[in-house]
């Protein structure tokens, strides 16, 4: 039961809701776990290892979504070696916004603790290595051709969940699935649990609704005024807690990630991106 489908990433840049949009639709099967990170951290363990994740489903599609494929530069040609026809979905997202996210969602996993960005920055590379869409978009443009690549946009996925979740399924050759109105959810938020057994609780039954194709019965279920005030009350947001990005970090990730970002839009063939990281690179250009 081989994937046709891969997603490669990026971290913090609308995994989840790709997940959902193709997980939801009756013509496309989802891997258990949603990440396996075969190519990247576990290629020793074998192929039958990683079909077995894989439902037997009678279904045409079957994808993975893996955001550590993107940045590891052994990826693209494994999953070209593994199947030459792969279709290769890309997520990407406004790099320095992504990288203060990224921080974030260390912090939520306990990771790191709850420090500013800029302690945090020089502590972990891998918020500026992931953002290095130019470097790394070339080497799978090496390894796959353009059309079976499939690449969207964070903040349009934010806007329009609906319309992107369409192109993905034209992307895909799958009929237009009816309106999924989960795909309006936010997901992964940066929040801690105030009381985390209470999460985890409802965390293992939402997956055991998702598992089962009972994915818009738990979107009701969740919008459930008792059920809502539940989860606002275990939230706490850490956006409140922990400081926006300050000057200095920020002008740092600007001039590290500039090149990068005109070498993207020249492989996308794009005369623009739809992020203030190119706006003010263009600015600081034209000055």
């Amino acid at each position: 039961m081989k994937p046709t489908l891969i997603g490669i990433g990026v971290q913090k840049c609308a995994s989840s809701w790709a997940h959902t949009a193709l997980g939801t639709h009756p013509e496309i099967a989802a891997s258990n776990p949603k990440e396996i990170d075969y190519f990247s951290y576990y290629f020793d363990r074998g192929h039958a290892w990683y079909e077995r994740h894989f439902k037997s489903a009678h279904t045409d599609h079957r994808f993975e979504i893996s955001p550590s494929y993107f940045h590891d530069p052994r990826t693209p040609a494994r999953i070209r070696t593994y199947a030459s026809d792969m279709r290769i979905l890309v997520l990407l997202r406004d790099p320095v916004e992504r990288a203060f996210s990224n921080h974030l969602h260390e912090i939520v996993k306990g990771h790191i603790p709850a420090i500013p960005f800029a302690e945090g920055l020089p502590n972990n590379p891998a918020y500026i290595e992931q953002g290095r869409y130019g470097t790394h978009l070339a080497r799978w443009l090496e390894a796959f051709p353009k059309e079976q690549i499939h690449i969207a946009f964070a903040e349009d996925v934010a806007i329009a969940p609906q319309e992107a979740a369409k192109a993905l399924y034209r992307f895909l050759g799958v009929a237009p699935a009816t309106e999924c109105t989960v795909l309006n959810e936010r997901r992964n938020t940066s929040d801690q649990a105030r009381m985390p057994a209470i999460r985890n609780a409802l965390r293992t039954g939402g997956s055991m609704l998702r598992r089962v194709g009972m994915e818009e019965e738990l979107a009701k279920f969740k919008a459930l005024p008792p059920v809502r005030a539940v989860l606002e009350a275990n939230s706490v947001n850490l956006r409140a807690k922990i400081p926006e990005m300050d000057t200095q970090s920020r002008a740092k990730l600007d001039a590290v990630f500039a090149p990068e970002l005109h070498h993207l839009a020249a492989l996308l063939g794009r005369t623009n991106l739809p992020w203030a990281s190119w706006h003010r690179a263009q600015q600081k250009a034209s000055a």
